[in-house]
């Protein structure tokens, strides 16, 4: 046995010697990014508790309501499944998690094409497939996986300047767009279309073609105006605020204002009762 290898195996845990997967894993995650990402996690886990009660005193299951802490301990249950799932993705190799995310792409987009056939509905829209507690998003699914996959196509590019990278990657954002607004989801649709114009330009797009895309998004905005009703609707809301209805936004305002800078105290706010979704859209209320 020779030397380098005498101090690899006598290496102490979680020293620079020490080549085990964690260890490895320990030295190369950025650390930085992992703190925000727990320090987010923990700010939604004390978020959902806030909002639990107040959604949870809406929700009826049979005859009864919902305990008061059901939806922040379903939370948790989140929170445990998808710890472990970050670390395992962390510590792949680049070119197996960009294996998995191609095909996570590609699942989840079948599965948005499915969603008008056997999706179900809640609140005008048919964006969830299954029932209850197996009841899931496709297109909260396809998000990250998507930024990869368009990512690797992207950089493409650079290896082989003639492949028709832009055009492609830009019409399967257009399929993507067209299922979310047919849902409806004017908000994920416009996530999705950001998304791949903030990727083009982190590839080195050219200001030009950015200037022609962008030219092309206010086109359709205006497009999305004139004949998408739920477009027309949201637009309308914000630039003309009074000659719509907004109990649901005028709930929320006051209820921050209710609030203060700092809140009334941990289970002491009364106003998030009044919130439509106080668990998921107005949880910042």
């Amino acid at each position: 046995m020779t030397t380098i290898a005498k101090r690899r195996k006598g290496a102490a845990p979680l020293g620079r010697a020490d080549r085990s997967p964690f260890s490895m894993w320990f030295w190369e995650i950025d650390r930085v990014l992992l703190l925000l990402v727990l320090l987010l996690v923990s700010i939604g886990l004390i978020a959902v508790a806030a909002a639990s009660p107040a959604a949870a005193a809406r929700h009826m299951v049979g005859e009864g309501h919902l305990p008061p802490l059901y939806y922040f301990w379903r939370q948790v249950g989140f929170v445990a499944l998808g710890l472990p799932v970050m670390f395992v993705i962390s510590t792949m190799p680049t070119q197996m998690a960009r294996r998995y995310a191609l095909f996570g792409a590609a699942f989840f987009s079948v599965m948005l094409v499915t969603v008008p056939l056997i999706g179900s509905s809640a609140n005008g829209a048919q964006r969830w497939i299954g029932s209850g507690m197996l009841r899931f998003q496709p297109s909260e699914f396809l998000k990250p996986f998507y930024v990869v996959a368009m990512a690797w196509m992207l950089s493409l590019r650079e290896q082989e300047p003639t492949l028709p990278i832009v055009p492609l990657t830009g019409a399967l954002t257009a399929i993507i767009a067209a299922l979310l607004m047919k849902e409806p989801d004017f908000g994920q649709t416009i996530i999705f279309c950001m998304s791949w114009l903030a990727l083009m330009l982190l590839g080195g797009m050219s200001m030009k073609l950015i200037g022609l895309f962008g030219a092309a998004g206010g086109v359709g905005v205006v497009a999305a105006y004139e004949f998408y009703p739920v477009a027309t609707q949201r637009i309308n809301d914000f630039l003309f605020p009074a000659l719509g209805e907004h109990n649901q936004i005028d709930a929320a305002h006051e209820t921050i204002m209710a609030g203060g800078l700092f809140g009334t105290g941990p289970g002491a706010g009364v106003m998030k009762y009044r919130l439509p979704e106080s668990h998921t859209d107005y949880i910042f209320s």
